[in-house]
């Protein structure tokens, strides 16, 4: 039978040691279990044998988070985590990880139908340290956890295909029909261009009729000129809407995941409430309004569900990918590369280099051009208004530049304060833990009820969600702050 078992529901229980070559179980004797720092509220037996701990599988492999196949014909143990098989038979000390045979140390033990497997060797086939204080009777495991107590075994889709940013724009780009348009349109332009060359060959280029045909020869070459940057700007585009779709599919996610695990923890607090209301213990308007916090949550989880197919549909399309495949895009969420940002050369380099003032200063190029070429056989009102045209021109770059320093100054503010907050919300996150522990000893005690541990669990989530939040919040925030010539609309981060 095959369960999938989570971590966060082991403590032990030691009995008095006998110092023999028999199996006894410790009694009267709490031996308190840490993993990745966090107390575990749930006490199990725990034996000793020849100086090896053992703990009942079950309980162990809760702690694993793994998922667990007994054969009861065989008589071994199969247990999964990650890229990780581990068989473990009962009758001898041989087990095989993946395809490596390996002896424990000690061999299994059923006490009273129970089945004790070593705790030390089971969690470092699984790539965890595990440290014994004999002092403080205390078990300490590191399980090598990523980042989140929580969020990770809530929020990560195993499931889903993992691609890199770069890949997904990559196809993106390939697909799109705008980067073909722009590209058949330029060569359409090349063609006219030619055509009209050919037509004035020869003839006065002081006839107004030629003059005016060889303004748009030169407004059709400037298209022709101008092809790269339009495509650059494409191309950014796509990998915002990329980036922007993604952060939206994150941004639901984590708000499932955390909806999710909010429900299940007040759910039983719900059938709490309902005895304690048939006791008298509480008011009916107590009892309703628990109820009625319960199914608003419920509806919302529906919703976000279902803008989470619609929104990964969108994704799909724009990857041109079958719409079953849940694809999880990379994003770039490192908050040192902040660090890395001279933002006053920054600054200065975009002031010149950005495609915004590239396109300004091509067009007070062109405007001063045809105030050149054409003011010979211009009219006073021709030559004040090519006058004025080349003036707005170098108003608008002006300004551009300066609305270009306001903004880049603004959004690296901002992106530092982001990585304040990521800081912040860390210490937050360790008080949070502190309290969990807390709460935990006073439950392992009996000072407070199983609920009240598993609102210190939702307070850890929260501050973890926030945490995740913010990374996606500065990924967008960061390429919008690379790219600063475009808006980011549509992220509802």
């Amino acid at each position: 039978m095959k369960k999938n078992i989570k971590m966060f529901l082991i403590c032990t229980a030691l009995s008095t040691l006998f110092l023999s070559n028999s199996v006894y179980a410790y009694e009267n004797k709490y031996v308190s279990v840490n993993i990745d720092n966090m107390l575990q509220p749930v006490k199990s037996n725990v034996i000793n044998k020849q100086g090896y701990t053992l703990v009942a599988f079950r309980d162990l492999f809760e702690m694993l988070d793994a998922d667990v196949d007994w054969n009861n014909v065989k008589r071994n143990i199969t247990v999964k985590k990650g890229d990780k098989t581990l068989v473990i038979n009962v009758d001898t000390n041989k087990t095989k990880l993946n395809d490596k045979y390996i002896d424990m140390p000690i061999s299994v033990e059923i006490v009273n139908d129970t089945t004790y497997v070593p705790l030390r060797f089971i969690c470092e086939a699984f790539g965890m340290k595990v440290d014994w204080d004999s002092e403080k009777q205390k078990i300490s495991i590191d399980t090598g956890n990523d980042e989140y107590i929580y969020l990770d075994k809530l929020y990560i889709d195993d499931n889903s295909k993992i691609i890199s940013m770069e890949e997904a724009v990559k196809t993106a780009q390939a697909k799109s029909s705008s980067i073909r348009n722009l590209n058949d349109a330029i060569e359409y332009t090349k063609k006219v261009s030619l055509d009209l060359n050919n037509k004035i060959v020869g003839q006065n280029y002081y006839d107004p009729q030629i003059e005016q045909i060889l303004k748009n020869i030169n407004s059709l070459d400037a298209q022709v000129q101008d092809k790269d940057i339009n495509q650059k700007i494409i191309e950014d585009s796509i990998e915002l809407s990329v980036i922007s779709a993604t952060a939206n599919i994150k941004t639901t996610k984590l708000n499932i995941a955390t909806l999710q695990k909010t429900i299940e923890v007040n759910e039983k607090n719900t059938k709490a409430l309902e005895l304690k209301y048939q006791h008298g213990m509480i008011s009916e308007s107590e009892l309703k309004k628990a109820k009625d916090t319960q199914n608003n949550n419920k509806l919302n989880l529906e919703a976000l569900k279902n803008s989470l197919n619609t929104q990964q549909k969108n994704l799909n399309n724009i990857l041109d990918k079958d719409y079953n495949t849940n694809i999880n895009i990379l994003l770039n969420d490192n908050f040192d590369d902040i660090d890395k940002i001279d933002i006053d050369s920054y600054i200065t380099r975009n002031k010149e280099d950005d495609i915004s003032i590239q396109l300004l200063k091509k067009n007070l190029e062109r405007a001063e051009d045809i105030r050149k070429n054409y003011s010979h056989t211009a009219s006073e009102e021709e030559k004040i208004k090519l006058d004025n045209d080349i003036k707005t021109a170098q108003r608008k770059l002006s300004d551009a530049k300066i609305d270009m320093e306001n903004k880049l100054r603004s959004s690296y503010d901002n992106l530092l304060k982001m990585k304040d907050t990521d800081k912040s919300l860390r210490l937050e996150l360790n008080k949070a833990v502190d309290e969990y522990n807390k709460v935990t000893a006073n439950y392992i005690n009996g000072n407070v009820t199983l609920n009240q541990v598993e609102q210190a669990k939702l307070g850890i989530l929260n501050i973890e969600k926030q945490i995740e939040q913010n990374k996606i919040n500065y990924s967008v925030a960061l390429y919008s702050f690379g790219k600063p010539y475009l808006n980011v609309g549509g992220f509802q981060g």
